[in-house]
Formats: C-alpha cells, structure tokens, sequence
C-alpha cells in the first residue's frame, strides 16, 4: 500500500490509524502548511475527541473495504 500524502486527503474523509484499522476517524481540516490533517472521533464515552496527525499515520477506509491493508 502506498503512503498518502496531505494532498491526498479532503474534509469529510472516513480515516484510520495505521496501527488500529478498527479505530475510525473523520478528518475535519486539513493543515496543508503544518503537514497535519485534523480528525475527530467519539470515544467510548461518547465524548467527541480531535487531535492532529500526519498523513504517512494514516489510511482511508475505502483501503479497508477494498481489502488493501497496512502492514
């Protein structure tokens, strides 16, 4: 699987974490600039979370359903 670079990404994008494929995220803003993309999820609490990653740390779901994984 190729690494996805911060042009590769838009809002609104279903992500995971390359080290957890079941943890899904929505990327909210993309940070051309800083080479960071903001994602937001709810965690099991129900609380709304947001942090920033790198694009190389992350994967897009479509990957998933067509059966492309990270190793």
């Amino acid at each position: 699987m190729a690494t996805y670079t911060i042009k590769d990404f838009k809002k609104g994008d279903r992500v995971y974490h390359l080290s957890n494929d079941e943890f899904i995220m929505v990327a909210i803003e993309i940070h051309e600039n800083a080479n960071e993309i903001s994602c937001q999820w709810i965690d099991k609490n129900g609380e709304k979370q947001c942090a920033e990653f790198m694009p190389e740390e992350l994967g897009k779901t479509e990957d998933l359903r067509l059966g492309i994984y990270s190793t």
